[in-house]
Order: C-alpha cells, then structure tokens, then sequence
C-alpha cells in the first residue's frame, strides 16, 4: 500500500481553487513519496507514525493559505523535513523560495525534495543569523522556538510582509511580546493537539 496517495487525492480536492496548479496533488505526492523514502536514514519523523504525521502535515500547512501570497519570495527557517515550505511552494507556483537547512543530511534531503517536486527554490545550508536576504513577501517556520530568529523578522521581510509560526498554544503568546509595528493573530491549527498558526502582518505604516 502506498501510504501517500489518499493524501495527494486530498491535497487536490482540498486546493481545487483559483491559483493552485492541476498538477498539485501529483507533485505532492512526488514529495512525500521522496519523505518516506528518506525519512529512516535521515531522522525525518522522530518516532511518530509517518503515514498519520504526514496527512496532519499537510492539512496544518494548507491551514496558512490565506496568508500566503500568489507571488514574489519566501523564506523558511530552520527548512527540516519540508514543511511547511514545500507544499506551499507546490500551491503557489508563483513564489520564489529560500529554505534554510544548516544540518547536513537534511539539506541534502532538501535539494533533492525541490528537484523532484519542481520547486522554482533555492536550499541554502545556513541558519537564520547567516542569511543576508531581505524584502521576503512571506516567512514561514515550523516548531523553532522564537528567541532563535525573532530578532531576523524585522530585517527580512517586506514592508508589507507577512510571517508564519506553526507553534504550541502557550509559545504563540512570545510572537506579541516581539512583534513590534505589526499585528498578531493566531489560530487552532485543523489537525486536533497539533497547536496554533500564528500569524505576524507587518505594516509599512
């Protein structure tokens, strides 16, 4: 059995919508196929369930959507097993990514992921504090706690930018605290015990 298919048939009925490629689910599939493959040797799943943690993954990145522009540049920190930059890179052709994956096995993993998946990206081996980037549309990270790239948000994005933290519930209250000339606002992610999406929109004015 081929524990990816019944996720890329969601993916597309879950992204049947203006702007999202018809070749989504196919692509997505690619990906986690290439997960799976990769996931023992790399230590890409920790001890969870791959086929139940992957089909969670991808309904909590579809969940930052609305927050997510069609086009310009994205940043992901900290890039790991994928997500959430992939598939959101997959639904939104338009965007140019930058994944930063300073550990080895995995930003290999990563170079591969964005050959195989057709990603217009670039996987940079560096952490936050290294990258000279700036004027991102749309910074995204997933699980790394706040004190290890807060202090970048405000350098690397856009005036009108906008920035992504898949988090726990009681760690989406730092992002207030940091979250000087901008607005926060978090939500429950789909998948139940899974935490909160927070969301930073910057302001230019």
């Amino acid at each position: 059995m081929n524990p990816t298919a019944p996720i890329g048939r969601e993916w597309g009925d879950l992204l049947n919508g203006p702007g999202v490629p018809g070749d989504a689910a196919e692509r997505l599939s690619r990906f986690l196929d290439l997960l799976l493959r990769w996931g023992g040797a790399t230590d890409l799943f920790g001890a969870a369930d791959p086929g139940g943690l992957l089909d969670a993954l991808v309904r909590d990145t579809l969940a930052a959507l609305p927050w997510v522009p069609p086009s310009g540049r994205l940043v992901d920190v900290g890039s790991g097993n994928g997500f959430p930059a992939v598939p959101l890179l997959i639904a939104r052709p338009g965007l140019h990514g930058v994944l930063l994956e300073p550990r080895e096995r995995r930003w290999a993993f990563l170079k591969e992921a964005a050959r195989e998946s057709g990603l217009d990206a670039e996987v940079r081996r560096e952490r936050v504090e290294e990258h000279r980037g700036s004027g991102y549309k749309v910074g995204t990270v997933r699980g790394v706690d706040a004190a290890a790239w807060a202090a970048a948000v405000p350098r690397l994005l856009a005036a009108d930018g906008t920035w992504l933290w898949w988090t726990s519930a009681a760690k989406a209250g730092e992002l207030e605290r940091r979250a000087s000339g901008g607005r926060v606002v978090t939500f429950a992610l789909p998948c139940e015990g899974h935490g909160t999406l927070a969301v930073w929109e910057r302001r230019s004015t």
